[in-house]
């Protein structure tokens, strides 16, 4: 069975996703900010984006995302609402004047900043001081993290790309971190696994946001047992890897528990052949990668798809951080070396 990528087919298809997504996925354009951020993600993973991407067009994305961009005024009410939208789904924001319409969120921030980053912009104008504010407004008395104003939403996802934002704009004082990692301690349950909050089920994605936290914020230590959640994360290989107990196989996986055990330096117990002959199957004859075999595609299952296929065939591809979704080359030049793969 072939274990090689179809590169220049994931290429056009990242490609294709950028300039539209097809009528089906209308109701996530609200999230648009996320799938600009994975598209990027996939063609820097394949050593791809400066010959899909002219200088012109990376020009565009990065007027588009920061036209996104929620700054701060000054007012109290107003700050936890700073950071970047995920998407234009309103029109311009200077023109919206109902403001949870308008509001930034953080994980629409976190993914912001990333398409950024891999566009090659500087963040010269990205208002930083407002974006560490928001989230000071934004953290729990629990340690957890809401994603905007006015929801009762909370859980690691929002730890992480909170943590996310503060590592790459090099800023922590808008994060308690001891509270931070409180609550993610409180979600480790005793089979290793860790959970959206605490007494529930191990989750897959979740092990990679609280793992991915403690990473960037140093405290891979906090960790109850650290070789027990190793241990739960490498049982979730089959051919690939499930997200939970008694599930099937799904591509997104690759990366969320994938690389959570790059993080806790089990890449050697990793079965890369068949993890890798997997994401092959899930592969489909346009271009992209599906949650299962012969389904059709999606961004965020082709993009983290072909990352986890990197962490299991490193050469051949940019090396690309578990922690950030950036090459480790521009994690390295940004000197955040909690971001750096573990050796």
């Amino acid at each position: 069975m072939a274990t090689q990528l179809a590169v220049d087919s994931h290429a056009r298809y990242f490609r294709i996703c950028l300039s539209g997504l097809p009528h089906q996925m209308t109701s996530l354009d609200a999230a648009r900010m996320t799938f600009v951020q994975l598209c990027l993600v996939g063609l820097t993973a394949l050593g791809k984006l400066d010959e899909v991407c002219s200088a012109e067009e990376k020009k565009q994305m990065i007027e588009w995302i920061y036209g996104q961009q929620v700054l701060g005024d000054g007012a109290e009410l107003s700050t936890a609402y700073c950071g970047f939208r995920g998407g234009s789904l309103f029109g311009p924001h200077d023109l919206v004047d109902y403001v949870p319409a308008n509001s930034a969120n953080v994980a629409g921030t976190y993914s912001a900043l990333c398409a950024l980053l891999l566009l090659g912009d500087d963040l010269s104008r990205v208002d930083r001081p407002a974006i560490v504010e928001a989230l000071r407004c934004l953290q729990q008395d629990s340690g957890c993290f809401a994603p905007h104003p006015g929801t009762t939403e909370r859980d690691p996802r929002f730890i992480y790309c909170a943590c996310a934002i503060s590592a790459i704009l090099d800023d922590w004082s808008g994060v308690d971190k001891d509270a931070a990692v409180k609550y993610i301690v409180s979600c480790c349950n005793p089979d290793g696994g860790m959970t959206q909050a605490p007494f529930q089920e191990s989750h897959g994605g979740h092990l990679y946001c609280c793992v991915a936290s403690l990473a960037l914020m140093g405290r891979l230590d906090a960790i109850p047992d650290r070789q027990r959640t190793l241990q739960w994360a490498l049982q979730r290989q089959s051919c690939g890897y499930q997200g939970r107990v008694n599930k099937p196989a799904d591509s997104c996986y690759s990366f969320w528990v994938g690389a959570a055990v790059e993080l806790l330096g089990g890449h050697d117990l990793v079965d890369a052949a068949s993890v890798s002959a997997f994401l092959v199957q899930c592969e489909t004859r346009f271009g992209g990668i599906a949650k299962f075999p012969d389904e059709f595609p999606d961004p965020l299952h082709a993009a983290l798809g072909v990352v986890g296929f990197t962490f299991c065939n490193p050469d051949g591809f940019p090396r690309m951080s578990p922690t950030l979704l950036l090459p480790e080359s521009l994690v390295e030049s940004l000197n955040i070396k909690a971001a750096r793969r573990s050796k």
